[in-house]
């Protein structure tokens, strides 16, 4: 393929997502509430399950700039519940290891905007939440990201309502048995994490953090043995 080409094919592209948000964004405006942008959510999030990287990060990209208008949007009625809030952040926290970095960065933003929106309904600002993300400087980018995976859980853990941590969680354990071995170690940190029990797999920048989480899921994947830390989830019907 020429450069030219190239070039003209991603331009090309940069209108169709431009335009694709521009559409979204529309049909918020005629409805902004959190129950359309519920809905809307759900048909972005539907395509985070394909195999197509391309498809991924369209659908990362698309999400991060919906919750970003909604934010903007003038008027914007947040009273109506936000049950599936939780299953959104799960799902975005999934991709913040994604190896695409665009994947990964458009992950980081959604989860941004997530956390503004849901402070935004509590009468919260910004300037009174916890830091998002992990200020320790590891040079180990995928120790990092198991970091930023747990403070995802522990910091939406204080503003999630019972139903959106009842939908965090249950994404969460469905992500576990995921046969993608990057999403089922994330969806085991992100679990440990809104419990308060991350530190149980992420130690210092020494330890090896990868081998112990696969320890852990080759005890609830292939021994079916659940582990202390997770043990309160089956009195409650969660595992």
């Amino acid at each position: 393929m020429t450069d030219g080409c190239s070039v003209f094919l991603q331009a090309l592209y940069n209108t169709y997502l431009q335009g694709l948000d521009t559409m979204l964004g529309c049909l918020l405006t005629e409805t902004p509430t959190t129950d359309k942008l519920q809905h809307l959510l759900e048909h972005v999030h539907f395509w985070l399950q394909s195999e197509n990287t391309q498809e991924r990060v369209r659908a990362i990209r698309c999400s991060a700039a919906l919750l970003q208008f909604a934010i903007s949007l003038p008027g914007f009625d947040t009273s109506s519940d936000f049950p599936k809030a939780g299953n959104f952040v799960l799902q975005l926290g999934l991709y913040i290891s994604d190896p695409a970095n665009d994947i990964s960065q458009q992950a980081r933003s959604g989860l941004h905007w997530l956390q503004r929106l849901l402070l935004q309904r509590r009468g919260l600002n910004i300037q009174e939440a916890s830091d998002l993300w992990s200020r320790d400087r590891l040079k180990d980018t995928e120790h990092l990201a198991y970091r930023n995976m747990a403070r995802v859980g522990e910091v939406f853990g204080q503003i999630f309502s019972e139903g959106q941590r009842r939908s965090f969680l249950q994404a969460a354990l469905l992500a576990i048995h995921d046969p993608q071995i990057r999403v089922s170690q994330a969806g085991l940190v992100l679990t440990y994490s809104i419990l308060g029990e991350a530190g149980q797999l992420i130690g210092d920048e020494q330890e090896d953090v990868s081998a112990t989480i696969m320890a852990h899921l080759f005890y609830i994947r292939c021994l079916r043995q659940v582990p202390k830390a997770l043990q309160g989830l089956c009195a409650v019907g969660h595992l």
